[in-house]
């Protein structure tokens, strides 16, 4: 039997593990695209959907990153993705925040390109020759071949694909060999 991942990500983000079942079934209902829900952990009233997060202190960057977190995790189970993130990832989100880290294992120091659309980050590092993308947990290490990345795109439609502009031209991740992160 499949271990529940719910109280992990409730405790991870802080909130009431009811409530992330609540927020769970709510993403359900709307096939992971959108929800409003509120939630005394989360300060209040929040709006999420892919890209747009809305909670009751606009300028509460902090809040913010941890709603969007928290529902693109979420997300990523209802879709079946697999959820356990590197032991660099996880540490509770306010720590990392709280000491000033990178959300990719410091091994790779720093990033020369870093960004994020609709509930996707992704950063760059070419001493190393890779690229990693995060969605939800799941981190997932591309080998970038010699391609030098200088930026990122959301694939215009439905596709949660972002493409990179390269010295060679445009790419995706589906163009570059998966690798292990370490």
């Amino acid at each position: 039997m499949p271990m529940d991942p719910i109280p992990m990500i409730a405790e991870r983000y802080q909130v009431n593990e009811d409530h992330v079942r609540e927020l769970y079934r709510q993403l359900e209902r709307s096939n992971g695209t959108q929800v409003q829900f509120s939630c005394p952990e989360l300060q209040g009233s929040i709006q999420w959907m892919p890209g747009m997060v809305m909670v009751s202190n606009p300028t509460d960057h902090q809040l913010r990153s941890r709603v969007d977190g928290l529902c693109c995790e979420l997300v990523a189970v209802l879709r079946g993705s697999d959820t356990a993130a590197p032991a660099a990832l996880t540490r509770p989100w306010n720590e990392a925040a709280a000491e000033g880290e990178s959300w990719w294992p410091a091994t790779f120091g720093h990033a020369t390109t870093a960004g994020s659309q609709n509930g996707i980050r992704y950063a760059y590092f070419p001493d190393k020759q890779r690229l990693l993308v995060q969605q939800g947990a799941r981190v997932d290490a591309f080998d970038t071949a010699g391609y030098q990345i200088m930026g990122a795109g959301q694939q215009q439609g439905n596709s949660s694909t972002l493409m990179f502009a390269t010295d060679r031209g445009s790419i995706s991740t589906h163009e570059l060999r998966c690798v292990p992160l370490a």
